[in-house]
């Protein structure tokens, strides 16, 4: 009997190929098939930003590419619709025996497709085994490059998507010390018009771009007020600095 392949979700970290893992650089290499997701982590060209980091390091000519849509949209049944399509795709290799490495930016179990997609994975294909291999996040990577300690001793940390409610934003900035905030660039007036409003725009540092040859960090998060800002936005604020 075929034995079943096996899904890796890998994280690839934030952008610098100098950040993938060992254990993430082997277990792609050792992969047949690599899945790739395409929406935000497609850069201007098409091409997906986490396979421009892989391919830095581990030679591809070999490996079977396997493009997954998942469209950038709140709709739900669009959603799952796209994470069935996609779970199938990758079970018709699972159920050939073939592993498949799914690359994705950061971490696959951080605001990731990848841990969207298992669950129609395991629906699809029981018997398969699925592992992770942790990723540097882009909020890690982010705090390195501003010298920002996230946290030390007792102090809480909060990790939350900005653009989703912004009252949220608010309640976390009063119960927690540190507090990161995602996907800043769509909201990045209202955002900055509450820290002002609760003091705490000194106390922020705005990171674009972490690990990329476009890296950008900006401490004076006022002056972001009115600029188009990239999507790989976020900010760091933390009360104790």
């Amino acid at each position: 009997m075929l034995k079943t392949g096996r899904l890796y979700g890998v994280g690839v970290g934030p952008g610098e190929a100098e950040l993938i893992t060992i254990k993430a650089a082997r277990v792609i290499n050792d992969s047949p098939v690599i899945a790739i997701p395409k929406s935000a982590d497609s850069s201007a060209d098409g091409r997906s930003k986490a396979l421009v980091i892989v391919e830095q390091l581990i030679a591809l000519d070999a490996k079977e590419i396997l493009e997954l849509d998942f469209p950038m949209t709140r709709d739900k049944d669009a959603l799952l619709a796209s994470r069935a399509k996609a779970a199938g795709a990758i079970c018709l290799h699972l159920k050939a025996g073939r592993d498949v490495v799914f690359i994705t930016l950061g971490d696959p179990l951080f605001y990731s497709t990848f841990g969207c997609l298992v669950p129609f994975v395991r629906q699809a294909a029981p018997e398969a085994v699925i592992e992770a291999v942790p990723g540097v996040t882009s909020f890690c990577a982010s705090a390195a490059a501003a010298m920002m300690p996230i946290a030390e001793a007792g102090e809480s940390v909060a990790v939350i998507p900005a653009a989703y409610d912004l009252e949220d934003v608010r309640a976390a900035l009063s119960a927690f010390d540190t507090v990161i905030l995602m996907k800043v660039n769509k909201v990045i007036d209202k955002v900055v018009a509450l820290l002002i409003e609760t003091g705490l725009e000194r106390k922020a540092v705005f990171v674009s771009r972490a690990g990329w040859s476009e890296e950008r960090v900006v401490t004076d998060v006022a002056s972001l007020k009115g600029e188009v800002l990239d999507y790989f936005s976020l900010i760091i604020i933390r009360k104790g600095t």
